[in-house]
């Protein structure tokens, strides 16, 4: 595998080095644009589940307003809340990559003993194959087998043992182990999952659940509030705690596709955080972790990101919401590729046979007002957009080379996405 260089883009868990469409489930290439988090979908927000900024979504009442604990005290009320959980593949669908042919798994004393490690590369009874470096690594003779992929981190959110992660730490899983904090391990089953916002919820098959997460309301952060970060730090490290501060709101990650109200934080996370919980200090869940910038030893898999990006924990609480409902999150399409101007939104791209170029529009057109009202840096096309459902007629206000028309649109559904 090349190790990544420099300054590159990271998701934190499964997928180890990536590209920058790939950040959050090549937000630009299936519909267009960037996804304003806050805004979700009008089929999310018509259920929503924040009561008085707290999710009530998974039976959890909002609960008053707590004084601040030390992060060892909000760490220790959540911990037992927080698991790692082990992506499984047959041989022959999986990419093997990283130190040890395993993303999230480097190669050091004691790997052999990891939860679930039975079968991964280098260890002893498989076949000798060499890897993109030319080393010889050891895989199993039969294809079929199932080999951990990588690991990430999640949180459970009720006492029916639901649990909430990233969509890409369990994406492509045939079976998941599900590691609890005293060590037990359980199956895992997806019941929905979005690679848009990058959220997905499980359901551990176990009687009663250690502990239970509460979401906090993740509108109230600030720039300079603390957080505190747990996950499963390198694959190997399980409920590792991190401390540091919000450097900022309502970011959008730096690349061309992704949510544009991540919260900012310097809290040190590493492959295999990813899906952890970002902590206030009332010891309530304002974020998921997401995806980090690293330089120097994070670039080489093993050290913590520079920088570190999470999905405010609103959205998460939403979205999942409306996964366990449904199985899925139906996005509308409009079927172009854009950017913003100060004149609105330039199409960049039609998709053929989308729902734009079916009502004729064309690259080079300028969408000024959508349904109406008019489209501005802070009223963007996609807020706009994302009031609406598939099916549903709008028109669009466009301006080509100098003269204004409109065109009728019908709102489709957005394609899957596929990594």
């Amino acid at each position: 595998m090349t190790k990544p260089q420099g300054n590159g883009l990271h998701k934190v868990a499964v997928t180890g080095a990536l590209t920058v469409g790939a950040i959050l489930g090549m937000a630009g290439a299936a519909g267009y644009g960037i996804v304003p988090g806050s805004m979700l979908p009008a089929s999310v927000a018509a259920q929503l589940v924040i009561d008085g900024g707290a999710c009530t979504a998974f039976g959890v009442e909002p609960a008053p307003v707590a004084a601040e604990m030390s992060v060892a005290d909000a760490a220790e009320k959540v911990n037992p809340a927080v698991v790692s959980i082990i992506n499984l593949q047959s041989l022959s669908q999986a990419e093997l990559g990283g130190f040890t042919g395993i993303e999230g798994f480097p190669e050091f004393p004691g790997s052999e003993d990891l939860p679930g490690s039975e079968g991964i590369p280098n260890l002893p009874g498989g076949e000798e194959t060499p890897d993109t470096e030319g080393r010889q690594i050891d895989l199993p003779a039969d294809g079929d087998a199932l080999i951990p992929v990588g690991t990430g981190s999640g949180f459970i959110v009720d006492a029916e043992g639901h649990v909430i992660t990233n969509a890409h730490v369990v994406a492509g899983a045939e079976e998941l182990t599900i590691a609890l904090a005293d060590g037990t391990e359980v199956p895992g089953t997806v019941l929905g999952s979005d690679a848009l916002l990058d959220v997905a919820i499980l359901k551990l098959d176990l009687e009663s659940v250690p502990a239970v997460a509460t979401f906090g309301d993740s509108s109230v952060l600030r720039a300079g509030d603390r957080v505190i970060a747990i996950g499963n730090a390198l694959g190997s490290f399980p409920n590792t705690v991190s401390e540091g501060t919000v450097n900022a709101t309502g970011r959008a990650f730096p690349a061309e596709g992704g949510l544009t109200t991540m919260i900012q934080h310097d809290a040190e996370i590493w492959h295999g955080n990813s899906g952890g919980p970002l902590l206030n200090l009332q010891g309530e869940v304002v974020g998921i972790n997401t995806a980090g910038i690293g330089s120097g030893a994070f670039g080489s898999d093993s050290g913590s990101a520079d920088m570190a990006f999470a999905v405010e924990g609103n959205t998460v609480c939403s979205a999942a919401a409306d996964l366990l409902a449904n199985g899925e999150i139906v996005w509308p399409y409009l079927g172009i590729q854009g950017e913003a101007t100060a004149d609105g939104q330039n199409v960049v791209e039609v998709v053929a046979d989308g729902p734009s170029a079916a009502a004729g529009l064309e690259a080079g057109d300028v969408i000024t007002a959508f349904a109406g009202e008019e489209i501005s840096r802070q009223n963007s096309l996609l807020d706009l957009l994302f009031g609406h459902e598939p099916g549903e007629v709008v028109t669009l206000t466009v301006d080509r080379t100098g003269t204004i028309e409109t065109f009728d649109v019908t709102l489709g559904e957005r394609p899957k996405i596929t990594e």
